[in-house]
């Protein structure tokens, strides 16, 4: 079961039970309970300076908070000297609590409120990521008032073609909400440069999981082709915001070439500031999640299931997306394997952790281990069904702890204004 792709990771089986960076999984699950995430710290760190020896030229990485907000994260990619991508009013709290130095956040998002934007006014955020003329039309607002104390960027939408990724991850499309045609694009950097707005960058995000390296080669040549146009306009654009999308094959746990996509921007890494938004390439092989076999149902027509205690609830990517994750037990046994789904106890028949899946004759009350759980998973979670948030372990040095406890029940009932009627 041990193969090079999970010692690469640092996995290995000792005495048939499954340890992650020096750490017994299983010890943790009998202390803190199941479901559980455990997220490293240490492969989090690994990953971002792997990509700091990787780029030779000048450049940001904003880690984007929507794959995984947990503080201990984000600590580290600030000791590394790094900030954060955010696309909301609690993020960008979250990011200031955790301590991220106010011109080390982008705030992207097509939605932002009135009130969003003048939060990030208030901290004073290195830059607001326009997605909609709607919205330039309420920084301009704020402007007429105050010095905007942000730069502002336009995210720009680039026509290439995206055929491959699932529709709801080819965000860079022209039919996609998300950023703004090139035309609009710039007629609205001649009217920010006309009012006098900080204009300080560009920023286009083509979509999440691209393996394809080929397609952010094609959006850096047209980026630098539409900076020529903006740069005639007599406006110097310092950052050009790359956005992130790098993809991970989940299953096979592989991922594409770390520096030849560094060098798919090295023409515009010349002239200017690169900001990266990697997320799931940072955080989803940086955390797993832990799960109890709660009930074995057979002799039900021609599936075996194995009923967990974790689902879409937790994995909501599994069912939204139709993907799966690596799974492995953690504790090896000498059985025979069979084919099972492993499912989920949610009132709802797409909950599933993994359907028709190969593996060894667990019983109730084993362990099984989800991989690359560490992106868009706690931060998708929900209380459907009545559900509690599970922990999240922190380890690292060979050590575990608590960064976010499970949730309890009092909680669950804590925002209802309720008195029952006598």
């Amino acid at each position: 079961m041990i193969t090079e792709q999970l010692g690469k990771y640092n996995f290995e089986y000792r005495d048939n039970t499954l340890h992650w960076y020096g750490v017994n999984i299983k010890e943790i699950a009998e202390n803190v309970g199941t479901p559980v995430f455990i997220f490293s710290t240490e492969e989090f760190v690994k990953r971002i300076r792997r990509l700091k020896e990787n780029t030779d030229y000048d450049h940001l990485l904003c880690f984007s908070l929507k794959s995984n907000n947990n503080p201990y994260f984000i600590l580290a990619a600030k000791k590394e000297g790094y900030g954060v991508d955010v696309v909301s009013g609690g993020e960008l709290y979250i990011a200031r609590k955790a301590g991220v130095h106010p011109k080390k956040i982008v705030f992207s998002g097509v939605g932002k409120t009135n009130e969003e934007i003048q939060m990030a006014q208030k901290e004073g955020i290195l830059l607001l990521n326009i997605e909609s003329e709607s919205e330039y039309k309420a920084v301009k607002e704020i402007s007429k008032s105050q010095n905007l104390n942000f730069g502002i960027s336009f995210r720009v939408k680039f026509e290439i073609a995206l055929d491959k990724l699932h529709p709801y991850l080819g965000v860079g499309k022209k039919e996609s909400k998300f950023g703004i045609n090139e035309d609009l694009a710039l007629e609205l950097y001649k009217n920010a440069i006309s009012n006098g707005l900080p204009i300080e960058g560009i920023h286009f995000h083509l979509g999440s999981q691209i393996k394809d390296l080929e397609i952010f080669r094609k959006a850096s040549e047209l980026c630098e082709n539409f900076l020529g146009k903006i740069e005639s306009l007599g406006c110097k654009i310092k950052y050009v915001d790359v956005g992130g999308g790098l993809g991970l094959d989940y299953e096979k746990l592989e991922e594409p070439n770390l520096k030849e996509y560094i060098d798919c921007f090295k023409n515009i890494g010349e002239k200017y500031k690169v900001i990266f938004e990697l997320g799931r390439y940072l955080s989803a092989p940086s955390g797993i999640l832990i799960s109890k076999v709660i009930r074995k149902k057979e002799k039900e027509g021609s599936k075996v299931f194995l009923v967990v205690d974790s689902g879409m609830t937790e994995t909501l990517r599994i069912p939204l997306y139709k993907v799966s994750h690596k799974v492995i037990p953690v504790n090896l046994r000498n059985s025979t394997e069979k084919v099972f789904d492993i499912v989920g106890p949610i009132c709802e028949n797409s909950d599933y952790i993994a359907q028709d899946i190969v593996f060894p004759n667990l019983e109730e009350g084993d362990l099984i281990c989800v991989l690359y759980a560490g992106a868009y998973t706690t931060t998708m979670s929900s209380n459907y069904n009545g559900r509690l948030f599970p922990p999240e372990i922190i380890i690292s040095n060979q050590k575990y702890f608590v960064s976010r406890k499970r949730q309890d029940y009092q909680e669950l009932f804590s925002r209802d204004q309720f008195e029952e009627q006598t």
